[in-house]
């Protein structure tokens, strides 16, 4: 996993800053929450091995991929479901927030 990109893409999404579903992403999980940090953090993964790509064919994904970042800063994990969901053949996901 390249640092630098994820560093990077990191500090462009804002991670520090909590998620707006309302769960606990930073530390411990406090009482009734989960710790998004081990999701959290294959998110990145996956997504840093899509941006890596330099296949030219892949460069539709790789903006559709940043454009779902941009809409859910700070939440690499509600980002990569989105993209996911919008590849052909998928619907749009139901998200009770």
């Amino acid at each position: 996993m390249p640092k630098k990109l994820l560093s990077t893409v990191e500090s462009h999404q804002g991670v520090s800053r909590q998620a707006r579903s309302g769960i606990h992403a930073v530390g411990g999980p406090a009482r009734g929450r989960v710790n998004l940090e081990p999701i959290r953090h294959q998110s990145w993964e996956i997504i840093n091995a899509i941006l890596m790509d330099t296949d030219p064919e892949g460069s539709e994904i790789r903006n559709q991929l940043r454009r779902c970042l941009d809409k859910n800063q700070g939440n690499p994990e509600r980002a990569l479901l989105m993209h996911l969901m919008s590849m052909p053949g998928r619907s749009e996901p139901v998200i009770v927030d």
